[in-house]
Formats: structure tokens, C-alpha cells, sequence
């Protein structure tokens, strides 16, 4: 895979006077959100590069093919949320219980997701066909990420502490429902008129409460509320 050095600028094409300079973070992310808006098929390098302001040649030199962008421009978006949920996770004790740090990956998946609505809508795109980029995301960031959920989970069922249900439930119930407003905008606008607009944290916080609760059987006296 060619990877573009960090931090290179570049001078877009067709702009009267001195040129806007975009760095590579910058390009990354339009690509990232074009992926995610209108799929992989529809996407060109001659648009993507057109509407960037760039020559049309531009990102065939620079990085070669599409797959190669796409699984660059990629990975770089999924590196960024990665690191945004250890930063997440760092606001939460070293040590938790099994239990306390279930809601701890709730919690942070839910404010990481926030910060990143393309990726959600980028798997939107990806996951109902097979290929060859699905298998990419899958193993290199759904497949590690929800190991460690699947352990924690088995545990808690096994002790009778939560209900049974799939890592694929709790999965999709959290990344595809919970923070599908952060994706669905315009959506999530209709009900405006009833609930006020969105607000991100209490977003969080109420369905991290609303799912985490529902997991456990019966009443769990040792947990400490979130604030």
C-alpha cells in the first residue's frame, strides 16, 4: 500500500490568486466521506479529484489506484477513531469490573461514534454485499475491536449476571442503532419539533443507561451511577 507522507500539502488546481493549500488529513477525509455517501462503485478518481479542487491526475500519482485510496484513506479515518476511543476509555478507571467496564465500552464506542459519522455510514455502504473491502474492515478493525466485548460478555452470561444475547446483537443494537442519529441527520431532525435538537452527550449517556440496564437480570445494588 502507498501511504502519503503526513503533513504534505498541496495546492489545489483552478483557483484564481495563490492556491488553497490541502494537506493530506484533509484530502483523506473528503475521500473518506464521498466513500461513505455514495459507495465505493459510484466513486471515481477523476471526480474525487475534481471536486477537490484538484488536478485530474493528481490522486492517481499520488497514490495509484482507487482500492489503494480507499483502504488508505480508510484505515487512516478508523486509526483516528481508534485513537479517540482509547482517549474515551482513559476518562474511565484503569480497573473495572466486568460488569462496569461493559458499560464502559458502551460509553465510549457511543462518544467515539459520535465524532466519527461517516464510518457508520461508510458500513452502512460496505456491509450488505460481500467484498473484498468489507473483509478488509472486518478483519482489521470490527473482528479485533469486539473480541474483547465477546469475552466480557460470555463471562457475564456464565455468571448469570446479564442476559443472554449475541456479541452480533449487542453489536448492531449499539453501532447501527444507538448511533444512528449521528449519521442520520436529517432523520434524527424530524423529531426535532418533539424532543428539542439533538445534544450528543445526553444522547450518549441516556443509551448507554437505556441498553446497559436492559442487559442486566434483575437489580445490580454495586454499580455506580453515571454523572
Amino acid at each position: 500500500m502507498r501511504t502519503p507522507s503526513k503533513g504534505t500539502k498541496v495546492p489545489t488546481a483552478g483557483v484564481r490568486g495563490r492556491p488553497q493549500i490541502l494537506n493530506d488529513q484533509r484530502i483523506l477525509d473528503a475521500v473518506v466521506r464521498e466513500f461513505a455517501r455514495l459507495g465505493y462503485e459510484a466513486v471515481s478518481m477523476r471526480t474525487l479529484s475534481r471536486d477537490l479542487g484538484l488536478s485530474h491526475s493528481f490522486l492517481g500519482q499520488r497514490f495509484g489506484s482507487k482500492e489503494n485510496l480507499y483502504e488508505t484513506a480508510v484505515s487512516a479515518e478508523f486509526e483516528r477513531f481508534l485513537a479517540e476511543l482509547r482517549r474515551q476509555r482513559s476518562a474511565w478507571p484503569d480497573q473495572l469490573s466486568d460488569l462496569e467496564e461493559l458499560r464502559a465500552l458502551l460509553h465510549t464506542f457511543l462518544s467515539a461514534a459520535a465524532a466519527f459519522p461517516a464510518l457508520c455510514q461508510l458500513m452502512n455502504q460496505e456491509g450488505s454485499e460481500p467484498s473484498s473491502r468489507l473483509w478488509f474492515i472486518a478483519e482489521t478493525v470490527v473482528r479485533p475491536q469486539v473480541v474483547q466485548l465477546a469475552d466480557i460478555l460470555q463471562r457475564l452470561i456464565s455468571q448469570k449476571i446479564v442476559r443472554p444475547v449475541s456479541t452480533r446483537a449487542l453489536f448492531f443494537l449499539v453501532a447501527h442503532g444507538a448511533a444512528a442519529p449521528f449519521t442520520l441527520t436529517a432523520l434524527s431532525s424530524v423529531f426535532n419539533e418533539m424532543d428539542g435538537p439533538l445534544t450528543i452527550n445526553d444522547h450518549v449517556e441516556t443509551m448507554t443507561e437505556l441498553i446497559f440496564q436492559s442487559l442486566i437480570v434483575g437489580t445490580n445494588t454495586s454499580l455506580t451511577p453515571l454523572t
